[in-house]
């Protein structure tokens, strides 16, 4: 049996590794997992448009290789 604690961290740490495009698993189940849930799925999005190949390029780094 899991705690609720355990099933946040889970809720947020799969909303970090969802696709983009991909619906919340919690929705209509838990309010709050939902909602830790869009805060991964959040995060993951900023991560890949901050280290993505077009913010490299505006920011005038150089891609070495």
């Amino acid at each position: 049996m899991s705690t609720f604690r355990q099933k946040a961290i889970r809720a947020l740490y799969e909303g970090s590794l969802a696709e983009v495009g991909d619906p919340n698993p919690y929705r209509g189940e838990s309010l709050a997992l939902a909602k830790l849930w869009r805060r991964g799925y959040m995060r993951m999005l900023s991560v890949r448009i901050d280290c993505g190949p077009a913010m490299r390029r505006y920011r005038g780094e150089v891609e070495e290789g």
